[in-house]
């Protein structure tokens, strides 16, 4: 042990009487405090733990922050029983009991006994396809692709991972290879396909490619933001004749890019539609119709439009028939009823083998119990590969920097020791001080075996990220058969991603759609999958509404997920020492807390987190309000969630309600001003333009308003 000033001279065979130094300083604290009660806490901290509240515990950890790291490494058995007053198990709400719903749940049957033999496409594609290892066909498949075949519009409503790409992908493809003469790049574009994303654009057209090779001149291609302009059009300049665009960049080469023409397309698919509106895509969406039927007038009829989403709510009717026309609906989940019934059904279809669960935590807890059931499922089973979803960018951050340094090498035991500590050890145990740079400690390195299959890679996925680094994670968690990616809704629709396991929802949906998109990532083409969704206590009503939808989901219990803290790491000296799951629980939240007090950098990041949650969770839409109420949220105990022991307000929590409060006073003086137009009317004081008739000439107070003009001059010139 050492601190500034302090040297000892520990010989060998030196037995030094550690109790005396422990004794001396607690003393010395005890003489510098003249507070009794900090006194009595100081000689049992256990007594004070039942009275432990958010407010009290982090004002004791922002004291114990400024004193500094000298004085925890000092007094590292004090410092450990000073942690466990901020326990993470008192002050928290009551978990209600929520009962069991009998609500059926809704799916669909996914594969059909049909193959893709029975279909009329020409025999290269079905062999290519069978060699892609595709067989049967899916319902989806089987009801829509005859409709495409024949030329007709139409409207396709399926879940996710029912194989709606190959729906429309084949038809086309059959389509374009039957031409005569042959089909040449030079023709120019002849089938667009808009989808919302940059990686579902990445991934439709990576199975254009692949189906493709059975008709090698029919050439497929993409335009995509963050993608270098000059490389696209480049690309169209070569020709391409199906092209798979987001809508912002095909806008900007429609305007922009002399050698796109789209005179010539036969074929426009609109695939997740719903999405493409919830993104605010609506008008760019409409200004390529325009387009399309501008530069094609004669053929603009001829065109085949295809529209896809694994929910089509009301509102795509617009855009239904703004761009279809006399179109074949194709729901499977509602086969036999009317067109517009399927449209406006509430209920929702999720794969038959996806299985639904939700977990209620405290604000407190949530840190330390996603960290578990990811070790639970990636760390001890067999599961190992899952997708985590947050509300926001800066989450998404710092959770995957966070758990790459504390769940990342579990278990390991590591020598973190620096050099002048492991020569203090020799010393102390009697061998000889060799000095710096010597053999033993070039010696002491990571053991290679440490990148072995323990190691969990977490990943990120976001829209802030380069478009390069996109691609990259997006391409290497799709070829892994391990790992945790973490994400916000960018990757929530319509992305392929084998062997995905279970979908974890930190944060909840806003909407049913979107709950239903999210866990649509696994489960896929009759695989099985698991679905968990994160909730406080508060939070319990989102379950009932769910249920309406007919999802049903199981609780898993917050108890059973901390406990798998307390398990043995197998092939590794690791070995837990706590003798309950709260001591495992708040053993690692105290880590988390240590390394953000050490890490400057880390330390911005979780607070930049912070704020971003408490704003998203202030911008939930006004139909789940009740649910997700932000002027209930607990500030200090989510800021504890996020390892930090700063206070709100000292992070900044305050400024985040500012400017929503300022927009609700604003709403409301809206509203202040339209109830009392509204009762001016009634009581007959109406302003001269709510009284006037269709037949008045408007000119009747021009009289009274000319000699009021004059007065005022007049009025002027008897001033001067």
């Amino acid at each position: 042990m050492s601190g500034a000033g302090l040297t000892l001279n520990i010989r060998e065979g030196d037995n030094p009487n550690w109790d005396f130094f422990r004794d001396h300083r607690k003393r010395g604290r005890e003489n510098h405090s003249g507070d009794s009660s900090a006194k009595r806490l100081r000689d049992n901290p256990l007594k004070g733990k039942e009275r432990d509240d958010t407010r009290h515990s982090s004002t004791r950890k922002v004291v114990s922050a400024d004193n500094g790291t000298a004085e925890e490494e000092q007094d590292n058995t004090f410092e450990e029983k000073r942690e466990i007053l901020t326990s993470l198990f008192t002050g928290n709400p009551d978990i209600p009991y929520i009962l069991q719903s009998n609500i059926s749940k809704m799916s669909e049957k996914v594969f059909s006994e049909d193959s893709f033999s029975s279909l009329k496409i020409a025999p290269q594609i079905i062999s290519n396809v069978e060699k892609l290892g595709f067989t049967s066909m899916t319902m989806v498949q089987q009801k829509s692709i005859p409709a495409v075949l024949a030329g007709k519009d139409t409207l396709i409503k399926s879940q996710t991972g029912s194989g709606k790409t190959l729906t429309y992908a084949l038809p086309i493809i059959h389509s374009l290879m039957m031409q005569t003469p042959h089909l040449q790049r030079s023709d120019g574009v002849l089938a667009v396909v808009i989808v919302p994303t940059r990686e579902l654009a990445l991934q439709s057209y990576q199975w254009f490619e692949k189906l493709c090779k059975s008709c090698v001149w029919v050439v497929p291609g993409y335009l995509i933001g963050g993608e270098k302009k000059k490389a696209e059009k480049s690309r169209l300049r070569k020709g391409i004749n199906i092209l798979v665009a987001t809508p912002g960049r095909l806008i900007d080469h429609l305007y922009h890019t002399k050698s796109l023409s789209v005179a010539n397309v036969k074929y426009l698919v609109i695939d997740e539609a719903d999405r493409l509106l919830d993104m605010g895509y609506e008008r760019s969406v409409t200004s390529i119709i325009e387009t399309l039927t501008e530069q094609q007038p004669g053929l603009s009829r001829s065109r085949q439009t295809i529209m896809l989403s694994a929910t089509l709510s009301a509102g795509v009717e617009k855009l239904a028939g703004m761009s279809l026309l006399s179109p074949e609906v194709v729901d499977i989940s509602h086969e036999g009823e009317e067109s517009s019934s399927q449209l406006t059904s509430e209920d929702l279809a999720t794969p038959e083998n996806l299985t639904h669960h939700y977990v209620l935590v405290p604000a407190k807890l949530r840190l330390v119990t996603l960290a578990a059931f990811i070790l639970s499922k990636c760390k001890f089973g067999d599961e190992r590969k899952m997708v985590v979803f947050f509300a926001t960018q800066d989450m998404v951050d710092y959770h995957t920097a966070l758990f790459s340094k504390i769940l990342s090498r579990y278990g390991k035991t590591t020598n973190n020791n620096s050099s002048l500590a492991r020569r203090a050890e020799k010393v102390l145990a009697g061998e000889d001080d060799d000095g710096e740079g010597s053999e033993d400690e070039e010696d002491i390195e990571e053991d290679p075996s440490d990148d072995s299959d323990d190691h969990i890679l977490f990943q990120k996925l976001h829209g802030s990220m380069t478009q390069q680094d996109r691609s990259s994670v997006f391409n290497s968690f799709r070829e892994a058969t391990a790992g945790v990616l973490m994400c916000t809704d960018v990757a929530s629709r319509g992305l392929d991603m084998p062997k995905v396991r279970w979908i974890v929802q930190f944060n909840a949906a806003c909407t049913a759609a979107d709950y239903v998109h999210r866990v649509g990532r696994t489960a896929r083409v009759n695989a099985a999958g698991s679905a968990i969704a994160f909730l406080a206590p508060a939070e319990a009503p989102y379950i009932r509404m769910l249920e309406q939808h007919k999802i049903t989901l199981k609780e898993v219990l917050m108890q059973k997920v901390l406990k798998n803290l307390m398990l043995p790491v197998d092939n590794a000296s690791y070995r837990p020492l706590t003798q309950s799951y709260e001591e495992a629980a708040t053993s690692l939240q105290v880590q988390v807390e240590k390394l953000l007090l050490r890490d400057h950098a880390l330390h911005m990041v979780a607070k930049k987190a912070y704020v971003s949650f408490v704003r998203s969770y202030a911008s939930y839409p006004k139909e789940v309000r009740e649910m997700f109420n932000f002027k209930a949220l607990h500030l200090g105990h989510y800021a504890k969630s996020m390892g930090l022991r700063d206070t709100p307000a000292a992070l900044g929590a305050s400024a985040a309600f500012k400017a929503k409060r300022e927009m609700k006073e604003k709403r409301e003086r809206k509203e202040n001003r339209k109830r009392i137009r509204v009762m001016n009317q009634r009581c007959g004081n109406l302003p001269k333009t709510a009284s006037m008739s269709e037949f008045d000439s408007g000119l009747e107070g021009l009289s009274k308003m000319v000699r009021k003009k004059g007065l005022v001059k007049n009025k002027a010139r008897f001033k001067r």
